[in-house]
């Protein structure tokens, strides 16, 4: 494919721009416009729930578990104190209950320990007690601290609620708000939760609560999901606003001129605000842990797009001082090595749509989207804005020496790559070799107090809860489903259930609380049933042999007043769920958790439908999805932009040669990734094929260059040379735009943005040090355009 030929095609393009560049104007107004008109309907939400498609087994089994024991999400507190039985402790864990109960929508019912329910033996068998339902002793009083006593040493007898409901110590007590179905639609659900949270915030924000004798550390879905959205609007306003700082600093700097200033930025909001006004028309939602990506992305491409038109805009000008025709031969030079790369980061940022993840889907196709638009402005705008005004005498631009001067450093740094190409060669095949074993060395961890980082206040709260007795980030649920009703209440069963418990404590990470696992399920209910009715006697907290009795057993806990049965077995009595806390969160561990948990339960109950489900549940999936989501990814990208490569250079050769200098940044960005422990996340996995997409194109505008020039001269050397001359200087500044705009995301507080940020620039300053040193050395040994013709 000869770039002369295409070259002159893309004159003829000019041409037309300039001569209908009303008409073009005027469609471009009026895209914006639309796109504007759209931005107040755009809707920016948390995706998470699109991690997995209605289709998966893990998203069927929670729906199913919704089903039958209604809304997994609840509200916590947990309420740290010097003794959490001291009167004025209670009374304000009481009112707290109640007050949660009159404000917070959805609110369904509370346990905590002025509120729950406790078996006790009679002479008549047994029934079921609130221990404070008569009042709470004053344990300021004599009499009163001897009674809170006898209730303290009541409830610390009871197994299901020792070291779970409350520490063994005393000095810890949880708060639950259980929350009714919030609506059917994922829509409403949305909406329900963040109400509920939002009002729970607001409560607990109370002076009333506060007090030196107690410390509440308020938790729940609910909760987390307003702060994390709060968080997540916070970030992503500073992003968008520091990159938009960060772009029009970059112009200035680079481009030193009004008209150069304000054309870029023009092209760079109408083009994104299109793109969002067009998905807000569409009613289709915006990630808001991903929306920052395209948007930055579109903010340095576009930028970078068009300083390369301008610099060649302006060098032209400055020799003829012919504003029309420089507009014309800036769009023949730059037009086609500008559509190729634009088309190469489409196909890498498409990649992430064939990832099965919903939220990289959307970034997939939001980006390449972005990416699309914002080429299509600067195209059309930039060569059509350039054209106004008027010719100037070449004689006006003798102040620009300092222009010419760069670009003739940028020609001698070409000589001396040349001069020393084999010396580079193997000092970049030695560099780029010793990252290759820091590679195996990257492990993916979707640790959520990792992921945000204790620097955000509501982590560093998360943390503190994790470390405390009771308290746990990180928990997933067995549900076992018989097809037939009555199943468990037959003795084998929860003796099946009792086995299943035991295996459970003994996996790696199930917490301890003072030595007991953190494992609760329908179990406690049924030994504590028995032994009440069996004297209160230690050796009868065992499940009945008879099933009879375990029927008769369970039906006087019911009568009786019990409320606690059908929270973790359903009315048919042919479902459980067996809930399980985690110390820590260790993605790999987990994974193994999970599996010996799902399969011991299996071997157990074998007709029975087994499935984990919760969120450390849907971590553990997606490690896997990660880890396929990342090959996939980066393989379609090599693939694609591979293909481009071969296709555009008309030779599989020069298509190969285009990929060295483009796999070599991403192999020692994988290499300081594992070297450096930088974990593979949602956000760090999107970085390796991005950079991939990004760096291909200096290699495309350094070879066009290159080929075109050779065309010109039948000479390796002089082409080479040329090609720095030339663009030496708009590469390195296309770099730094896109490089000073992920400088946002590395100031952030959220790990997992700084960490992308960080490792962006690392991966783009990488992959330009391989454009200036490995393409041109390639180009020069191995010719893959034909013999010189010419000796230099």
């Amino acid at each position: 494919m000869k770039v002369l030929r295409i070259n002159e095609f893309f004159k003829k393009v000019g041409q037309a721009q300039v001569k209908y560049r009303w008409a073009l104007l005027a469609i471009m107004f009026c895209f914006t416009v639309f796109g504007l008109a759209g931005l107040h309907k755009l809707k920016i939400e948390d995706q998470q729930e699109n991690w997995f498609s209605d289709k998966e087994t893990l998203k069927i089994a929670t729906d199913r578990y919704e089903e039958i024991f209604g809304n997994e999400d609840v509200i916590t507190v947990l309420v740290k104190s010097k003794n959490v039985f001291d009167s004025d402790v209670l009374h304000m864990i009481e009112d707290l209950g109640n007050a949660m109960m009159e404000t917070v929508p959805f609110a369904k019912d509370v346990m905590s320990l002025t509120e729950v329910s406790v078996c006790k033996g009679t002479e008549d068998g047994m029934e079921v007690v609130k221990p404070f339902e008569d009042g709470i002793p004053d344990t300021s009083t004599a009499e009163g601290k001897a009674k809170m006593q006898e209730i303290k040493k009541f409830l610390l007898s009871r197994n299901a609620l020792k070291n779970k409901l409350v520490s063994e110590d005393g000095t810890e007590t949880w708060v639950i708000l259980s929350l009714y179905q919030y609506g059917e639609e994922d829509d409403e659900a949305r909406t329900g939760m963040y109400h509920a949270g939002r009002a729970a915030h607001k409560l607990l924000d109370e002076e009333r609560w506060q007090s030196d004798k107690w410390t509440l550390l308020r938790a729940g879905s609910p909760i987390t999901e307003c702060e994390e959205q709060d968080v997540m609007m916070k970030e992503l306003s500073k992003s968008l606003c520091g990159g938009f700082l960060a772009m029009v600093i970059c112009l200035i700097l680079f481009v030193r001129s009004l008209r150069g200033l304000i054309v870029p930025l023009f092209s760079t909001v109408g083009g994104i605000a299109l793109v969002f006004g067009f998905m807000a028309w569409l009613n289709i939602s915006c990630d808001q842990n991903m929306m920052t990506i395209p948007i930055l992305l579109g903010m340095a491409l576009s930028v970078g797009y068009s300083i390369h038109y301008i610099n060649s805009f302006k060098m032209h000008f400055r020799l003829t001082g012919k504003r029309t025709e420089s507009v014309v031969k800036s769009v023949e030079e730059t037009g086609w090595p500008l559509l190729f790369t634009a088309v190469t980061t489409i196909a890498s940022l498409v990649s992430f749509a064939f990832v099965d993840i919903g939220p990289l889907k959307w970034l997939g196709l939001t980006a390449s989207s972005t990416v699309f638009v914002v080429f299509l402005y600067v195209i059309v705008l930039i060569p059509v804005l350039l054209s106004f005004g008027k010719d100037k005498s070449p004689a006006q631009f003798e102040k620009d020496v300092k222009v010419l001067k760069s670009d003739l450093a940028f020609e001698s740094f070409g000589k001396g790559v040349l001069a020393h190409s084999k010396k580079i060669m193997i000092a970049c095949i030695i560099i780029i070799a010793a990252f290759i074993p820091g590679i195996p060395k990257m492990y993916i961890t979707l640790d959520y107090i990792q992921m945000m980082g204790i620097k955000i206040p509501y982590i560093a709260r998360i943390d503190q809860l994790q470390k405390s007795q009771l308290g746990s980030v990180y928990s997933y649920r067995l549900l076992i489903e018989y097809p037939e009703v009555d199943e468990f209440k037959k003795p084998e069963r929860m003796l099946a259930l009792e086995q299943l418990e035991n295996t459970l404590a003994g996996l790696s990470l199930t917490r301890k609380c003072n030595g007991a696992a953190k494992v609760k399920s329908v179990l406690d209910i049924v030994k504590e049933t028995h032994q009440m009715l069996n004297g209160d006697k230690e050796e009868f907290y065992v499940i009945p042999e008879n099933q009879d009795e375990l029927t008769e057993e369970l039906f006087l806990y019911e009568i009786t007043g019990g409320e606690r049965l059908y929270d973790y077995l359903n009315e048919d009595y042919n479902t459980v769920h067996v809930d399980v806390d985690l110390s820590n969160y260790d993605g790999t561990q987990i994974t193994s958790n999970i599996a010996q948990a799902v399969q011991s339960a299996r071997k157990l109950f074998p007709d029975a439908k087994v499935n984990a489900i919760g969120t450390v549940a849907e971590f553990a999936e997606m490690n896997g999805k990660i880890v396929r989501g990342e090959l996939k990814s980066f393989a379609g990208s090599f693939i694609m932009i591979a293909i481009l490569l071969i296709l555009a250079f008309s030779s599989v050769g020069t298509g190969f040669i285009g990929m060295i200098p483009n796999v070599s940044p991403v192999i020692v960005l994988a290499g300081i990734m594992g070297y450096f422990g930088f974990q593979l996340d949602m956000m760090t996995m999107t970085i390796i094929p991005m950079i991939l997409g990004i760096a291909v194109d200096d290699t495309i505008h350094f070879t066009n260059h290159v080929k075109y020039f050779y065309e010109l001269t039948g000479n390796y050397y002089d082409a080479i040379v040329r090609t720095y001359k030339e663009i030496g200087k708009s590469m390195c500044m296309t770099t730094v735009i896109i490089c000073a705009m992920f400088i946002v995301y590395a100031t952030s507080i959220m790990n997992t943005m700084h960490r992308t940020g960080i490792l962006s620039i690392i991966g783009l300053s990488t992959a330009l040090l391989a454009d200036y040193l490995l393409t041109p050395v390639l180009i020069y040994i191995t010719k893959p355009f034909g013999k010189a013709e010419r000796k230099a």
